[in-house]
């Protein structure tokens, strides 16, 4: 069937892609690889380009959600406290995530070749950004923070998990446990507390 069809083509570049990159995935090699024929790929998509584009952006936006729901936090807690929290999950998920990470990979150097898939993937990454901004602006803190430091904040968390993923497709070997980066979250935190002036005292009040 026609839907059947379509859906095997799409599963077969999803795994080629992750499998042998962009530029190395054929029109043969799809076909022989989701059991139809050549001409199924243009009838379905067009081109191979455009199967292997919408393949990536479907791996690109499982990843995100991966992403997006890295771990709940505590509501209440202090923004270095709900770094923390996310910071196991995040860790602990690399190696189930690194197949769609190397997709997500593919899919941006290509997008440097294809305007249509760069503006798709801009669009994605503005929607895990303000995934992450909801998530903050949750918060008892969150909620009275100036836009731009939500934006900010936002960016830096996504940066951490990209170059976390990015570190571990290298070496594995050498980037922090959940648990030791949730330590330097919460060790941080404590700093943060031991230098903030006590509640409830004025500055330039007598001792």
């Amino acid at each position: 069937m026609p839907v059947e069809t379509k859906q095997a083509l799409l599963d077969a570049a999803k795994r080629l892609v992750g499998e042998r990159g962009y530029a190395g995935t054929s029109v043969r090699d799809l076909a022989a690889a989701s059991g139809t024929n050549i001409a199924a790929v243009n009838y379905h998509f067009g081109t191979r380009e455009k199967l292997l584009n919408q393949a990536v952006l479907e791996q690109f936006e499982e990843w995100v959600d991966r992403v997006g729901d890295s771990g709940p936090a505590d509501p209440d807690a202090e923004p270095l406290q709900q770094l923390a929290a996310r910071a196991r999950p995040t860790v602990d998920g690399i190696p189930a995530m690194q197949p769609m990470f190397v997709v997500a990979l593919e899919a941006l150097l290509q997008s440097q070749r294809s305007p249509e898939l760069r503006d798709q993937l801009v669009e994605h990454y503005a929607k895990l950004r303000q995934r992450a901004i909801d998530g903050i602006a949750a918060t008892e803190r969150g909620r009275h923070a100036p836009p731009r430091l939500l934006e900010v904040a936002a960016s830096y968390m996504l940066a951490v998990a990209d170059g976390l993923q990015l570190q571990a497709l290298l070496d594995p070997a050498a980037i922090p446990t959940g648990e030791e980066l949730a330590g330097f979250y919460e060790g941080m935190a404590a700093a943060a507390r031991a230098a903030a002036p006590p509640h409830g005292r004025c500055e330039g009040a007598s001792e």
